[in-house]
Order: structure tokens, then sequence, then C-alpha cells
């Protein structure tokens, strides 16, 4: 045997999409001693903002809960910049903060709770359930991926988005919108919701809870892969499903219709079967709040069924 020879790699060997085998999470990873490189990956996910990663994280108790920190500085700078040339006229009047100055809904025939400016209390909800002729119907086009994630190409399908409406019908849906801020995070706002009328809410006849990350910034939805990893490990396991992250383009009209114009703090809303919202609120649960939605969804989980 020459050199040349004895110096030439192993021939490689033919093989096929069917023999890949996929591993676990890399924490689990024992066997392959991947486990001890996990810790210093988890930290390597720099591109979650700090106070993201902390409204993901459960506190002992309330007073523990993150404080208030600013988003991206990139995001922020665009919206200081869409309200000042919305304030010139120049620019359609959505660009503008929300306040009292915004067009009422329904024409102003219902009243809503007030808002004041640096309210953190639930405002903007109706003493009634909205009728459906002037409610506001789910975004048939609105594309939500579950926070399910896998490396099993058999079951990598079940990661792809789809439009969340369909999953609407047929029954009473509660629906936590959050940004993932400080008083909008999975166990801030939502837990607080969640505590006050979440298990009244689920022994009503044909009820289901779902859960929705919305954030406006850029940034933040191009980073929407690193939100559901850490999203998918907060989460109960049987929550896989009912935990989404929308990572498509921000459109006035979803805005508007779910109630997302303060990022800075949770959306509750309460839809019937057929898609439409008949009740909302935006802020932390209050005593009002809470008993009113107590009383409006068990009416309208319990109203006949009418298609008009």
């Amino acid at each position: 045997m020459t050199t040349s020879e004895a110096a030439a790699p192993p021939a490689l060997q033919e093989g096929k999409a069917a023999d890949i085998v996929y591993r676990g999470p890399l924490a689990e990873d024992l066997e392959g001693g991947a486990a001890r490189h996990a810790p210093a990956v988890s930290r390597m996910w720099s591109n979650i903002p700090e106070h993201v990663r902390d409204s993901f994280r459960a506190p002992s108790n309330i007073e523990d809960s993150p404080t208030t920190s600013s988003p991206f500085v990139m995001d922020t700078v665009l919206s200081k910049a869409k309200q000042l040339v919305a304030s010139t006229g120049l620019a359609p009047s959505h660009w503008k903060a929300w306040g009292n100055d915004m067009a009422p809904y329904y024409g102003g025939q219902i009243p809503l709770a007030p808002y004041r400016k640096g309210q953190t209390a639930a405002y903007h909800y109706p003493s009634i359930l909205v009728p459906r002729r002037v409610a506001h119907r789910f975004p048939l086009d609105m594309y939500v991926d579950p926070v399910f994630q896998t490396g099993d190409a058999a079951q990598r399908i079940r990661m792809k988005g789809f439009t969340l409406f369909p999953r609407l019908q047929g029954k009473t849906t509660l629906l936590l919108i959050f940004s993932g801020q400080p008083l909008s995070g999975l166990w801030t706002g939502l837990r607080q919701w969640l505590d006050s009328v979440g298990q009244e809410f689920n022994e009503l006849p044909r009820t289901q809870v779902y859960k929705l990350h919305c954030e406006e910034g850029w940034f933040n939805r191009r980073t929407h892969q690193l939100t559901k990893f850490h999203l998918r490990r907060q989460v109960d396991e049987s929550e896989i499903w009912s935990t989404f992250v929308y990572r498509g383009k921000w459109k006035w009209e979803y805005e508007h219709a779910l109630h997302l114009y303060n990022k800075e703090l949770p959306v509750v809303l309460l839809l019937d079967p057929l898609g439409y919202i008949r009740w909302h609120a935006v802020g932390l649960p209050t005593s009002e709040a809470t008993q009113l939605f107590r009383t409006l969804a068990r009416k309208l989980a319990n109203e006949k069924k009418n298609y008009t």
C-alpha cells in the first residue's frame, strides 16, 4: 500500500433521507453528550429581549413579576416616527397613539369602560354582549403558528401555520392575546385572568381557551422562532396546541378588530361559535370586569344557535 493510498479518506456510504435519525430536545440528548452544551446554547438566544424572557418565567408572586422595560429601539423609533407623521395629517389616523380621541367603536352606540392615561386596570369593555350585527368577526386570513416544534420529519407538517378562524367555529372561545411585555405575559396578565375566570369558563358547555402571542414590532415578528422556543418551554404539555404565535404582516384591520392598540397590556376576547367578538377588554382584571365576564360568558354559552 502506497503512502497516498493510506492517507486517502474512507469512501462515503450512500444513504437515504429515511436513514436520518432525529433526536429529542438538546437538553435530553444524554447519550450523544449534547446535554452539557444546553445551558450555553440557551444563553445564546440573545435576539429575544430580556423583558420578553422575563415575562415567560413564573414569578413566585405578583410582586416578583418583571418591571417595565423598553422594546427594541428600532421598533420604538418607527412607532414614534409614525405618530409624528400622523400628527401632521399626512398619514392614516390609525398611526396615532391610542387614546380617548380614538374613533368610537360601534358608532358610539355601545358605551365602553373609559381609559385614563397610564391605566393598567381593565378598560374598553362593554356591559352587554355586543350584538352580532355590529360585532367584529375574527379575521379570516390571519395565519398563526402553534408553539409545537420538533425535529421529526414526519411531524414537521404539524408546525406549519394555519388560519385560526376555522378553529373558532362551534365553540364559545376565550382568546387571551399577549405581547410579551411585563404586564402582558403568560405569567402576569394572562395568569391573573385565568385565575379569576378560567375555571368557571371551562365548566360551561362547549367552551375552549386559546392564547395568542401578537407583537407589532417588525423585529419581534422576525424572531418568532425564538419566541416559540421559549414559549414551548413555559406552557404545559396540554396547551401546546392551544398557544399560538402570529408572525405575519401587521394590519390595521387586525389591530382594530382584536383591540391590539395597547401592547403593554393583555387583551381578553370572548367569541361566539361563529367567530364573532361579543365581548372584549384590555388590561388587568378587576372585580367589575371579571363579574361581567362570568355573567356574559354564561349567557353566551347558553345562547340559542342562530346565524343572524
